[in-house]
């Protein structure tokens, strides 16, 4: 009995003291977000050149396809980039002073191992320089 006169109001305490937690206020923050532009910038005044290439090792056409024309795209001097995974070519416009076909080739093979630049079409060159858009 002793022990339970004891006992129990040593286990009420530890109740009282765990159970009972300091409340808090939620503060609100409020921040602005400014979009960002990833707008390319093309020289108007360059000579744009068209080429098309075969790209082995594609799976599928929203995976594979899709993210090596977005890594295409994305490099400087490439104004347009289209993969087609029915017929594994990718068509290339780009700017002849900044991108070469070994930079293409890099971007393809750098996406993945499995992509390999298998053959390259003539290259049309644009005879009308392009406006900036």
């Amino acid at each position: 009995m002793k022990t339970l006169k004891f006992v129990l109001p040593l286990l009420t305490l530890i109740l009282l003291f765990t159970s009972c937690k300091k409340e808090t206020t939620i503060e609100t923050k409020i921040v602005e977000i400014s979009e960002a532009t990833n707008e390319k910038v093309l020289n108007p005044n360059a000579n744009y050149v068209t080429a098309s290439f075969g790209v082995e090792g594609m799976k599928c056409a929203m995976g594979c396809a899709k993210v090596i024309e977005k890594n295409l795209f994305a490099m400087d001097g490439v104004k347009e980039a289209v993969v087609d995974f029915d017929t594994k070519t990718a068509t290339v416009t780009y700017d002849e002073d900044i991108v070469n076909k070994e930079s293409l080739t890099a971007s393809v093979t750098s996406t993945s191992d499995t992509y390999t630049v298998v053959s390259w079409e003539n290259k049309t060159h644009n005879k009308e320089k392009t406006k900036k858009e």
